[in-house]
Formats: C-alpha cells, structure tokens, sequence
C-alpha cells in the first residue's frame, strides 16, 4: 500500500514538472523576439559608362565598401521599421496557424467518405475535433498577441557577399522580389561615371520594408583619393545602415609595439584607429611582451570618438650576459629560438621561469633555467648583482649514439663481474655445506638438489659475465671512441 502511494506521489510530481516545464518553455518562446538579423546584399556597381581602364575601379570599390561594411555589427529600428517586421511575421504566423486550422477541418470532412466502421469513425472523428479545438486556440493565440521584434537586430552582408560574389542588381520594379530571393532586407546599388578625369560614384540603397530607395549619395573622387573616398563613403553608408551614428575609437599606447585588440579582433600596433564601432559595449585589450596586459570596457555613445593612451607596466627585466670564456661565439638560445653568439647580452622578464642554453662551435653544450634573477639548476658559473646576471657555461660535447652504446656494454660488464664474484663464493659455500650434509645424513636427496642447484647459479654467473666480456669487446671494437676529440675541418 505505502508503495503504491509512493508511485502516485512520483508520477504527479513528474507531470506536474513536466506540465511547469512546457509552459516555462513556452513563456521564453514568446519572449523570444522574431528578425534578429537585417542583411544587406550589395551587388555588382555598375561600369558601362567608364572606360576599359577604369573598369577595375569599380570592382575594387565594390570590395573595399563591403569589407569596411563588416566592421559593423549592428542595426537599430525605427517605429515604422520596427511595425513592418512585427505586422510581416505577426500575418505569417496567422496564414500559419489558419493554414493548419484548414488542413485539420479538411480531414473532418472526409471522414464520412472513408467507409469506415461506425466505431473507428467516432473515435477519429473525437480525435480531429479534440486536435480542431486546440488549433482553434492556437490561432486566437496569434490574433491576440503580436509577435516581439528584436529592436537592435545584427547587421550582416548577404551570403553571396560574404564569399565575394556580388550579383547583377535587380531590374526595376523587381527589388522586393530580388530581397526575398536574397535573403535581404536591403539592396545597395552603385553606378560609375567619368567626370572630366575623374570619377563619379552614385550609390542607392533599397530598403524592403519601404518597398523604395531610401538612400541615396555620390561623391566625386580622383584615383589618387579612392581610398579617401572609399572610408569617407563607407561612414555615410555605415550610419544610413545602423539608421543611427556609429562610434570610433582611438587608441594609443606606450611601447610602441603593443598589440591592440577591439572585442577580441586584432586591430594594429602603437596607435590604432575603429572608425566604424556600434554604439554600446566594447572591450580594448593591450598586450606587449615583458608588460602587464591592461584591459579597459568601454560604453560608446553615438557618434562618440573615443581616445584611450595607454601606457603598460613593465613586469621587471633581468639583464643577463651569457658567456663561454674558453669558446666565444657560441650559439645562445632561449628556449628554441635562437638569439645570437657569445658573449650576447640578453633582457629577460622577471617572475617567469627561462630556459637558456649554448652550443659550442664543437658541439658543446650547456644549458641553465633561470627565474627571478636566480639560478635554478644547470650547467654554468653563477653571479647576480641586483638586476644584472652572468653566467659562464660550463660545456661538455654530446654524448654520441657510439658512446652510448659502449657505455653500456662497460657499465653491463662491471656490474654482471661484480655480481658473479659475489655469486661463485656463496654457491661454493653453500654447494660445500650440502654435500656435508649430503654425506652424513640418511635423506640425502634434498642436499643433492640443493648442491646442484647451487652449481647452476654460478655456472650461469659465468656464462652471463663471459658473455658480457665478448659483448663489450665487441662493441667497444666496432666503432672506438677517441680518447681526445680534436675537431675535423671541411676540406
């Protein structure tokens, strides 16, 4: 009985938390608002008015205009933008919901032509009308809530123009059907035109939910200023786009050779400028090496041009000389990277540890790691004196695959000699015991086992220690190891 209630208590519980859960899923999807992206496709400028010559110009205008246009990321609404988007998704859902309504009301109606019997007719008959309700609910749903449109949707370029197609633009009278197609909620067209020696740039941009030209701008340049054109141009369309100003941010900072990041993106070295930056957060990043890392947020305005000077702490240097007083010129290296010949002096950052080591022109090699201007470990004559370290390295050659492998048939040898003169008098000893046993006792068995035992352990000392004695002669014969090492010069 007491676990028949505890199956009930859990089933309720499990659907009331499903029951809480649907309904919590179902509150954020109606929060959730609709069009949070506005996409705009720029297509193909047009250059028939142009000379041959000139004609690249409009393909390289086209490009520069797009990739400055990627630096923006954002787009505000107005109320009449803002209507159109609610009222467009508000009617799709409605054609949605009636659409389904319909469907299911259909399937009623031809229940009575399937022949079915009377039992299986009233039980999908009780099943359409039960689904016919709850679509009916649906639908007075939609009709009585508008949806929630995003009030800052993300700006991006269309996705023939995010991989550097730009399409022929659409005939006139065309446009909104060409933005449905593209997946568009603006069109940007251009056209070029030769000016006594210069060239005019007519831009137009096409807006869906006004069904017009919204935009338009030109601007005269020579081809010595189209970069100048280009960023005065790109600033005009970046505010018709965002329908607002967009923010600009300088920063200069001190060491010169500072990276500088804007919301995570590399923007230059030393001094830097984002012109275009949408209005809101942004994060700026400043790192140099041997220097604290500073990292400033920032809340842009509208039309704000916001000027940051940084100068960054120096994490503490360690001025440490490397020499080999008996091989000057030796390689130095910190880590893997290569720094120079000796006697080299080098600036390292304090609190880190840095592994430092030099190679002979022989082949010496030395090695130490250093930290906090004191000597961990390694191979090298040590001196510190405030922030200035030396270090002379004590260098040996390499160790060669030849020397190693007669290194370890000698260390072999010794050790199995060592082994075998401890092994044979122990085994003597104890053969000899046994046989004494062996001769005074009734049960002589055992001690006979024991004492043969005993002659085979030190006859395999031996045989182990002479085949170490012609292993290392071997070895130590097939390729001998100079007792000096004189180096060999190219001939």
């Amino acid at each position: 009985m007491k676990s028949k209630r505890l199956f009930l208590f859990l089933l309720c519980f499990a659907m009331l938390n499903a029951l809480f859960a649907s309904g919590k899923k179902q509150k954020e999807e109606e929060k959730k608002p609709v069009n949070n992206q506005w996409a705009l496709c720029i297509t193909a400028f047009d250059v028939s008015a142009i000379s041959p010559a000139w004609q690249t110009a409009g393909d390289t205008v086209t490009r520069s205009i797009a990739a400055s246009l990627q630096n923006l990321d954002f787009r505000f609404w107005g109320e009449e933008e803002s209507d159109y988007y609610r009222d467009y998704a508000w009617a799709k859902n409605r054609v949605t919901a009636m659409e389904a309504l319909v469907k299911k009301r259909n399937e009623r109606d031809a229940l009575l032509f399937k022949g079915d019997p009377l039992w299986k007719y009233e039980k999908d008959l009780k099943a359409i009308d039960d689904a016919i309700l709850k679509l009916e609910k649906d639908v007075a749903a939609v009709e009585g809530q508008a949806p929630l449109v995003e009030g800052k949707p993300v700006f991006t370029l269309s996705e023939k123009n995010l991989k550097g197609t730009f399409p022929p633009p659409p005939q006139p009278g065309t446009e909104y059907r060409f933005c449905t197609t593209e997946k568009a909620d603006a069109i940007l067209s251009g056209s070029l035109s030769e000016y006594y020696g210069r060239i005019f740039l007519e831009l137009k941009m096409y807006t869906r939910y006004t069904n017009s030209y919204s935009y338009k701008n030109s601007i005269l340049f020579s081809t010595e200023d189209l970069n100048k054109a280009v960023a005065e141009i790109s600033e005009h369309l970046a505010q018709a786009v965002s329908d607002t100003f967009p923010s600009a941010i300088l920063v200069r900072s001190n060491p010169a050779n500072a990276m500088i990041t804007i919301d995570g993106v590399f923007v230059g070295q030393g001094e830097t400028e984002q012109r275009i930056h949408s209005p809101g957060k942004a994060e700026i990043a400043i790192t140099a090496d041997n220097y604290i890392p500073v990292s400033l947020p920032l809340e842009l305005n509208p039309g704000e041009l916001a000027e940051l000077s940084v100068d960054l702490t120096s994490r503490g240097i360690t001025t440490f000389n490397a020499e080999v007083s008996d091989k000057p010129g030796s390689k130095v290296f910190v880590g893997s990277l290569y720094m120079g010949e000796t006697p080299l002096t080098l600036e390292l950052p304090k609190s880190e540890s840095t592994y430092i080591s030099v190679e002979t022109p022989e082949g010496g090699i030395g090695s130490l790691i250093l930290r906090d201007s004191n000597l961990i470990r390694g191979s090298a004559q040590f001196a510190s004196a405030n922030d200035f370290v030396k270090a002379d390295f004590l260098t040996a050659p390499p160790v060669s695959e030849e020397e190693k492998k007669v290194e370890n048939a000698r260390r072999n040898f010794y050790s199995t000699y060592g082994a075998f003169w401890f092994v044979l008098p122990a085994a003597l000893l104890a053969g000899g015991i046994a046989g004494t046993h062996e001769a005074i006792s009734n049960d002589a068995g055992i001690y006979s086992i024991f004492r043969m035992g005993t002659n085979i352990a030190w006859g395999a000392a031996l045989g182990v220690t002479l085949y170490q004695v012609i292993r290392y002669l071997y070895v130590s014969r097939e390729d001998p190891t100079p007792i000096v090492k004189v180096p060999t010069k190219d001939k």
